[in-house]
C-alpha cells in the first residue's frame, strides 16, 4: 500500500509493517515448498500468547486440519508438518530476537536517562 510505503519514510520504525522492509532480493520460495509457505502464512496467528508476551508454536491441530483439508497424507504429512514447523521456528527466533534487541534499547535508554543531561561545556559552571 502507498500510504504505508509513505508512512516508512516518515517513520523507519515503521517500515517493517509497511512490507517496505522487505524480503532480501535474493530470498525466494524453493520450488516444492510452495504449499508449505502458504500454510505458514495461513496459520501463522493459529497460536497461543502469552499474557506477558511469548509466542508458543502454531498447534500442531491446526497443521494437522490445514494437511487434511489439502489431503496430505502419510510421509508426505510428515514432512509438511517437519517444514511448516521449521518455518514457525524461524520466525519465532527472529521474533525473540526482536524483543531481545527491544529491551536492551529500552534498558539503554534508561540508563541513560538516569544519568541525567550531559553537561553542555558552552555553559560557564560557578
Amino acid at each position: 500500500d502507498e500510504w504505508l510505503a509513505e508512512l516508512a519514510e516518515e517513520d523507519p520504525d515503521a517500515a517493517e509493517f509497511s512490507g517496505a522492509a522487505g524480503r532480501p532480493q535474493d530470498a525466494f520460495v524453493p520450488p516444492g515448498a510452495e504449499i508449505c509457505w502458504r500454510a505458514w502464512h495461513a496459520l501463522r496467528f493459529d497460536r497461543q500468547y502469552g499474557a506477558m508476551g511469548g509466542e508458543s508454536p502454531i498447534m500442531f491441530l491446526s497443521i494437522d486440519a490445514y494437511a487434511r483439508r489439502y489431503r496430505i497424507r502419510g510421509a508426505a504429512f510428515e514432512t509438511f508438518h517437519a517444514l511448516v514447523g521449521a518455518l514457525d521456528e524461524e520466525y519465532l527466533e527472529h521474533v525473540q530476537r526482536k524483543s531481545d534487541d527491544a529491551r536492551q534499547a529500552d534498558e539503554e535508554r534508561r540508563r541513560v536517562a538516569a544519568r541525567g543531561p550531559a553537561p553542555n561545556p558552552n555553559e560557564a559552571t560557578y
